[in-house]
């Protein structure tokens, strides 16, 4: 329900284009030599680090968790977007299809570990699994979508008590989001291979394309004072993209070396009408909630309505096994707020008709 906005935006940038591999300021011919891709950036007795897809959301922030820790990455995607501030690393540009093709010099890198951020099914994990060399510590992002929770949640059936752990039933329906995303494919691939598979909550944070605050900030910024509301009991495991980078380092460097599963979700979740009013507090806005029937919600107030399955995952087995820490939430919500208002969306929508159509039903 909130993974339409990346999957068309995963469409729209399906062009070709030429492999190269390349620096800020530099350009090289592929295949080059692992002293190339090295050179300065080397850190020291950081991991060497294939990154595969590393510029979005979620990778950029892993890329720059890395640098600063001290290790070394290499960032593997399709050229289509490197914002001027991202860190200063070298990239591999090839489509995934393609990547195999690129096998030496992905080895002359001389990676310890691979993260793979957008493998979106399995036919993208095999691509990745194909190009990398061998005897790596593979880490795989996916999602608590593998659930058999969100599957009984789009079907508005009670399937599984919360929190759901590793060991909570899998979906049995397949491709529920579309033909081309399914994360159960891409993690029997990975899982096969002897990866780390760390199953994400709701991610949100600084550059979220997605804009999952955006229901409520775009009100704040329309000068909107009253804002309708469902019952707002729906509890949807989120985590700040922050945290998700910290996860990363974790199980890249962790001493526990077996493969498996680990749900990455903050400690304490909100119900979304709470969320909604945390949104408003971090935005130090004054926006009344006020309860509608749930049928008369906005389009995109709709996660505020009830639900039945609810997705509220636990993150305990990724804290005892590879000692990783969410963040102080009422931080990262404060950034995140304070990120996405200092950016708003060029074409935000300044309609509120539906709002007025709700509260005139009260």
């Amino acid at each position: 329900m909130w993974q339409d906005v990346t999957r068309a935006l995963s469409e729209a940038l399906g062009r070709h284009e030429v492999p190269c591999v390349r620096g800020r300021g530099r350009a090289f011919v592929a295949p080059i030599s692992g002293d190339c891709l090295g050179g300065a950036y080397a850190g020291g007795d950081g991991v060497r680090v294939i990154v595969l897809g590393g510029t979005w959301f979620v990778g950029r922030a892993i890329v720059a968790a890395l640098r600063a820790a001290g290790h070394t990455p290499l960032v593997v995607h399709r050229g289509r977007a490197e914002p001027a501030d991202l860190a200063d690393v070298e990239h591999l540009h090839a489509e995934r299809q393609s990547w195999p093709a690129h096998r030496e010099t992905l080895a002359a890198f001389e990676p310890g570990a691979a993260i793979d951020v957008s493998a979106e099914n399995g036919a993208g994990a095999r691509a990745a699994l194909d190009a990398l060399p061998s005897g790596i510590r593979l880490i795989a992002l996916s999602s608590v979508d593998v659930y058999r929770a969100y599957e009984g949640m789009l079907a508005r059936q009670l399937t599984d008590a919360v929190p759901l752990t590793e060991a909570s039933a899998l979906r049995t329906v397949r491709h529920v989001e579309g033909p081309h995303w399914e994360n159960l494919e891409l993690e029997e691939r990975y899982l096969a291979a002897g990866a780390m598979v760390l199953r994400l909550g709701a991610v949100y944070g600084e550059h979220d394309y997605q804009r999952r605050f955006e229901p409520v900030l775009r009100r704040i910024r329309g000068g909107r004072t009253v804002l309708p509301v469902g019952s707002g009991n729906f509890l949807f495991s989120r985590v700040y993209v922050g945290d998700v980078a910290r996860a990363v380092l974790a199980a890249v460097t962790s001493d526990h070396r077996r493969h498996g599963c680990f749900n990455i979700v903050e400690t304490q979740t909100a119900p979304m009408g709470l969320f909604y009013a945390q949104i408003i507090a971090a935005a130090g806005a004054d926006l009344e909630l006020v309860r509608v029937s749930d049928e008369v919600l906005p389009a995109d107030l709709r996660a505020s309505a009830a639900v039945g399955q609810h997705l509220l995952a636990s993150g305990q087995k990724a804290r005892d096994v590879l000692g990783w820490r969410d963040s102080d939430p009422q931080e990262a919500l404060r950034r995140s707020v304070q990120w996405h208002r200092a950016n708003p969306p060029k074409d935000w929508d300044a309609d509120f008709s539906g709002d007025d159509v709700a509260l005139r039903t009260l």
